[in-house]
Parts: C-alpha cells; structure tokens; sequence
C-alpha cells in the first residue's frame, strides 16, 4: 500500500508541476499578464526584492525575508521551469514530513495501523494537492517543525537545543510554528525554549544579513512585521473572510461581509452567509474573546509537566497545539492544514488504542471519517452541489469545523487517560 500511495503521489506531482508549467506558459503569452498561482507571483517579485532592493508593500509576499534567499536560485530561471521545480520538489517534503509525523507517533509508542495511516492519507490528500497547485512555502516551515518535536523526544540537552534552533527556523518561515516555543514553555522544556529564542534572532536577523546586508534586511524585517504581524496582532484587523479559521469564519457568519464572491458577465457578485449583521469592532472583541478562551482552557489541560516526551499525551497535545496554530490565524486557507498532519496522526493513533473505552475510539473514528467526507467538498467534487458548491463547501468550513470536532475528541478522550511512558504499546 506504502509503494502504490507513493507511486500515486510521483504521478500526481508530475502531472501538476507540467500543468502549472504550462499554465504559466500560457499567461506569458497573454497580452493581460498576471500570474497563475501565489508561487508564480512570488516569482515575479523575488527578483525585485533581489535587483531593485524593492520593499514589502502590501501582503502580496507574505513571508519574512529570509524566505527570499530560499527562492533566490528559482527566481534565476525562467518562470515556468521555476514553477515545474517547485511542485516537483514538493514530494520529497511530503514524504519527508510523513515520516517525520510517523516517527514522532512511534517514538511515542503509537503504532499506526495501515488502516490508521489511510485515514491519514485520506485527509491529508487534498491539502498537499492545493499546496503543490498554488506553490505554497507550507513544507518550508512543516519539515524543521516536525523535525524540531522529534528533535525534543531526545530529551537531552544537544537534541533540545536542536528543537529549539528548528522551530526557530520553522517560525522564521512561517510565524504561526511560535506557538510551539511558548507549548514548550509550559512544558519547561528551557534547553529548546531558549535556543528557540536565540535561534528567532539567528534566521530572523543574522542569516539574511549574510545575503542581503544588515541595513536591508532590517528594513524589510520591519516592513514585513507591520504589514503581516502588527495589525493582526496588535489592533486584531481581520483582512480575510474566506479562510478555514475562527476569525474569519466568525466575520463571515456575523456580519456583512461576504463569504466569497463571483466573476460572472464581468460583473462580481457577492455571496453571503451571515447570521448577524454586528458591528467590526465587536467581532474583533469576540474573535479575541473566543480565542482567549480556547487558548486559556488548553493552558490548564496542558499544563501539567510530562515525565517523559515519548509519551502518548505528548502525540495528543502535539495534535492540538497543531490545530489550534491553524484556528487562531485568519490567513489559514486549505493548504495550510497539510500541517494538520499531527493532528490527524494523533487522532488515528488513538482509534486503534485498546486502553480508551470503545465509545471515544468509536467517536474519534466517526470524526475522522465524517472529516474526510467534508474535504471533499473543497475539491472538484464540491461542484456537485452547483457552480459555486465548492465556495459554498470552504465557506461552512470543511476543514475547520471537522478540526475542531476532531481536537475536541482527542482532548476528551486523553482527560480521562494517564499519561503512558514509552516501551507501552498502544495498539493491538
């Protein structure tokens, strides 16, 4: 099953990186222009940012500097071999972030059945197909976080400081992997909290002023954080009403903002799904109020310190943690819950453990496969339900209300469980 899965996955890549190559092909010709997917958009500023020393203006290139020196060699060749390198180079992450997911359950005494690792699959598809369409840097930031919680399962102070210094890396992709930082934190984990730290400053501020110079990278340091952090962050600006996140889907439930809109005779035609009609303000409020509250609830389930990292309570809360990085940020589109891998791989893990009563292994798998089902309406089979089914489908969030349900199961069900060490099998 593990050959033919990977088979599957080499043809599929190949399939989208010449369908990609030859879109972009095709918009060059285009007397309009434009690009065809956010990594061919990337491609037509990096070498700006490289040439012209041009600065971030507006969210069009979302991620911190450093990630320009990772593009630099792909801005260098043409556009559609750019794109062409990039799906491809996407497999060998996804394996590689699979089996880091993997690894991190075994090494907590999880052993996954092929059932369990279907199930997995069966979620985890449809995400790695739109990152590898829109050309995402998701992998950019997955690989060193899963690489940074194996890392942790050492226990020691050289593997510590190793995590620590990879989710550095992962955040300086990525902000939303810092959530990570403060889990070890409550955990005090201070070998991997602290070289996490140093580690921010590392990425952040002295690998890129290798490449571009201290003055020019502090520059768009500061740039990049008031245009991508600060007005989320600090005033709780919501820009985006369309994404599988608990800000936006509270915008777009709660007032009159659209859920999508549509292209149709040139004219652009709103869609709306809002309960209420509330003030901007008092969502903000609310958003803050309802992220507070999950955030505070699972500060007390996760508080307590754990004996051990290779422990089935460590898998659980590293599944949650996981989600909840994916809730709180209102930029969280599809594609981002490929790093909802180890909450999916928690959840499986947990199906086929004997030591939880039938009735939660029952819930959970009934989560998971009423999960999977939902992801389908975000991809081409939504449009059975009409032209716009697949809009329709994101916009009740298919992704983000099964994570929850999904998260809440896996909260419930390892309450009433003790933390188990590892060299306990978890499964029959």
């Amino acid at each position: 099953m593990r050959r033919l899965a990977i088979v599957v996955a080499l043809v599929l890549t190949v399939a989208i990186a010449w369908q990609q190559r030859h879109r972009v092909e095709l918009k060059l010709r285009a007397a309009d222009g434009g690009h065809v997917s956010d990594f061919d958009r990337f491609m037509i500023m990096v070498p700006h940012f490289l040439d012209d020393h041009a600065d971030y203006v507006d969210d069009q290139f979302p991620t911190p500097p450093l990630t320009l020196a990772v593009f630099a060699p792909l801005a260098r060749l043409s556009r559609p071999n750019a794109i062409f390198v990039w799906v491809l180079l996407k497999l060998p992450l996804a394996l590689l972030s699979w089996a880091l997911a993997l690894s991190i359950a075994r090494r907590s005494g999880a052993v996954l059945t092929p059932a369990a690792e279907a199930a997995v699959l069966a979620l985890w598809w449809l995400p790695l197909v739109v990152d590898a369409q829109e050309g995402q840097t998701n992998f950019l930031a997955l690989v060193p976080l899963l690489a940074a919680l194996r890392l942790a399962q050492g226990q020691r102070g050289l593997s510590d400081m190793a995590a620590g210094l990879a989710v550095a890396l992962a955040t300086s992709m990525k902000v939303t992997p810092i959530i990570f930082l403060a889990y070890f934190a409550l955990k005090r984990r201070w070998w991997v909290v602290t070289a996490g730290l140093l580690g921010l400053v590392l990425w952040l501020v002295v690998v890129p002023a290798m490449f571009f110079g201290w003055d020019q990278n502090l520059r768009w340091l500061d740039a990049w954080s008031r245009i991508m952090i600060l007005p989320y962050a600090h005033r709780g600006d919501i820009v985006y009403a369309t994404s599988q996140s608990i800000p936006s889907f509270l915008v777009r439930t709660l007032t009159a903002t659209p859920a999508f809109v549509s292209h149709e005779g040139g004219a652009v035609i709103p869609h709306f799904m809002n309960l209420l009609e509330l003030p901007g303000d008092a969502v903000r409020l609310l958003v803050r109020v309802v992220l507070g509250a999950l955030g505070l609830y699972g500060l007390m389930w996760a508080g307590r310190p754990l004996a051990s990292l290779r422990s089935r309570r460590y898998l659980v809360e590293l599944g949650v943690v996981a989600a909840f990085m994916l809730w709180a940020s209102e930029r969280t589109w599809v594609h981002h819950y490929v790093s909802a891998i180890l909450t999916w791989v928690a959840a499986s893990a947990l199906v086929g453990d004997a030591t939880l009563p039938p009735r939660w292994r029952s819930g959970l798998r009934a989560a998971l496969a009423v999960s999977a089902v939902c992801a389908l309406g975000a991809s081409e089979a939504g449009r059975l339900f009409g032209p716009h089914g697949v809009d329709w489908a994101k916009a009740l969030g298919v992704f983000l209300l099964p994570s929850l349900v999904v998260a809440g199961f896996l909260v419930q069900a390892e309450a009433r469980e003790p933390d188990v060490s590892s060299g306990q099998a978890l499964v029959d």
